[in-house]
């Protein structure tokens, strides 16, 4: 559990101090710095920004930033993590109970899930948008499949360099290209993996968390488009037989970064054809899955983050979702909050 965050020169916030209960609602206007509580919380717990760069966490007026998460699991934890500027450059240090941690093992300490209001640009917008949210739910479940995405992007890094550099006649070496087909081989086999088991899971809760929203009896499935084959053998063939056409292009075409799920709503296809009540709906009972899936595969219980969620919700619906939110420990930022509705800590800033 999240008990209290400190932040020091924190974007907006140069000196803030909050306590958190099971749930607990963050209210104020706009622009006095809610989301920014829930990114620092996102930027501790996954150690990557929420939306913008890492120099962008920084107030403009300092050139550094502290976040301090107090938390309770089997005992009390001390998540400290400090980001500092010098001209051009960023470094940044973790600490668990003040020892050096790397940004690889505070991933799933503490699982979260955050719901924003564009989180409906997961069903709209390119499938950019649909492999980070599978990527950042599993991270959070297994470091097998976190170093097998870290040593694939490593090494499609360098392939992509070399594919360039030969395109345009810059290198000759084309035996490398092989060697890189290999090293990529092992963390593809991981990823799809991981990935077909969140997929299969994902399907068989959907449709039910889709219909206890919506109230109707609806089918949602999630059709996930593999660039390449799952068998290790079949990877590398593919690799080497689209290795020419990646020469011309530049570029590596196919693999775990190229992928794509395709989501439907009673067999019609959602990403253009759905309004944009049904997309929020849709998004929100994704995220609901996803806590599912984190409860279920991670023995610490994740923290749900709405960010200004309850804003397009009547009052009816805001006391159905703090029902739902009662399951875990859940911050809520909202404009206000409807003054029946009961049983949450309350934050004004």
């Amino acid at each position: 559990m999240l008990n209290s965050i400190k932040l020091n020169n924190f974007k907006s916030h140069n000196d803030l101090e909050l306590g958190f209960d099971k749930i607990t609602a963050i209210v104020g206007k706009n622009a006095v710095g809610k989301t920014n509580i829930l990114e620092a919380i996102y930027y501790s717990l996954i150690t990557k920004p929420f939306r913008a760069n890492q120099a962008s966490l920084i107030n403009y007026d300092s050139d550094f930033t502290k976040i301090l998460l107090n938390m309770t699991h089997d005992k009390p934890q001390a998540l400290e993590t400090r980001l500092k500027k010098s001209n051009t450059a960023l470094s940044r240090s973790i600490t668990v109970n003040d020892v050096k941690k790397k940004a690889s093992e505070i991933i799933g300490i503490q699982p979260i899930v955050v719901f924003v209001p564009d989180d409906s640009r997961l069903i709209t917008d390119g499938p950019q948008f649909r492999r980070n949210l599978i990527n950042s739910i599993i991270i959070q479940t297994s470091k097998e499949y976190l170093n097998a995405l870290n040593k694939f992007q490593k090494v499609l890094n360098q392939r992509n360099r070399l594919l360039y550099q030969i395109k345009n006649r810059q290198t000759n070496s084309k035996d490398q290209l092989f060697i890189y087909n290999l090293q990529m081989v092992e963390p593809i086999s991981i990823i799809y993996k991981y990935r077909d088991e969140f997929m299969s899971f994902l399907n068989n809760k959907i449709s039910e968390k889709y219909s206890s929203i919506s109230g109707g009896k609806d089918k949602v499935f999630v059709d996930y488009l593999s660039t390449l084959a799952k068998d290790k053998d079949d990877i590398l063939k593919m690799l080497e037989e689209g290795t020419q056409e990646d020469i011309m292009l530049g570029y590596t075409r196919k693999g775990p970064h190229k992928d794509e799920m395709l989501i439907s709503l009673n067999g019609i296809k959602a990403r253009d054809n759905l309004s944009r009540g049904e997309n929020r709906s849709l998004s929100l009972a994704i995220k609901l899955v996803e806590i599912d899936f984190i409860d279920l595969k991670n023995p610490t219980p994740p923290i749900l983050m709405l960010d200004d969620v309850l804003s397009e919700l009547d009052s009816d619906r805001q006391k159905h979702l703090i029902e739902q939110a009662k399951k875990q420990q859940t911050i809520i930022t909202s404009t206000n909050i409807d003054k029946s509705i009961s049983g949450y800590k309350l934050v004004e800033l």
